[in-house]
């Protein structure tokens, strides 16, 4: 639905934003109030999205072990990973 897919875009765009601020999300997220499926993601590690998490580190993190087990958790080929980080991408640069 489209609230799922709203806060799945949250987490996606929060997922560096504790590297990029240099604080933990929990500090980060007293002053952004987000949903509670994706605090839970983002601050503890758990929750209905934190799957995707898992995605989303392994791919910013290049590591192809990583994307093919946490796309298994999800029932996805590296395929449907791949496309999906595409399709993000051209998202993003119509954006900017």
């Amino acid at each position: 639905n489209e609230e799922t897919r709203n806060e799945a875009f949250i987490c996606g765009v929060f997922s560096l934003l504790d590297r990029m601020m240099k604080q933990h999300f929990s500090e980060l997220l007293k002053s952004a109030p987000v949903p509670e499926g994706v605090r839970q993601a983002l601050v503890d590690g758990v929750g209905p999205y934190q799957p995707y998490m898992e995605v989303v580190h392994a791919v910013e993190n290049e590591s192809l072990f990583d994307i093919r087990d946490s796309a298994e958790h999800l029932l996805l080929g590296v395929g449907e990973i791949n496309r999906a980080v595409l399709r993000a991408l051209a998202q993003a640069v119509q954006i900017q």
